[in-house]
């Protein structure tokens, strides 16, 4: 199954690479390294991740520490919605 990440969360990880490589060059890139690793992981099981429907219909996520991918599974592919540092009131960026 093919991973599509929105513009939104493109604009996600373009955000987390900033912050840490203006502190951490190697934290930031180990960082974004693991979650391209999980998008890995969810184009083989995209039904890994957790149910997140009292935030949005069919939205699941996956565990990046300290990120959080929310995707939803689509017939043909993985929509990744948003990735979020997981210490953020995750249900107020939901109703944004």
């Amino acid at each position: 199954m093919k991973v599509f990440v929105s513009d939104r969360a493109d604009a996600d990880l373009l955000d987390i690479y900033r912050y840490l490589a203006g502190r951490n060059f190697a934290a930031a890139e180990s960082i974004i390294g693991n979650i391209d690793r999980k998008f890995a992981n969810l184009s083989r099981f995209p039904f890994i991740g957790r149910e997140r429907g009292s935030l949005a219909p069919g939205l699941r996520s996956i565990a990046a520490w300290p990120y959080v991918i929310f995707y939803i599974v689509g017939d043909d592919r993985v929509n990744i919605v948003r990735v979020l540092d997981g210490r953020r009131d995750i249900d107020a960026e939901f109703q944004r």
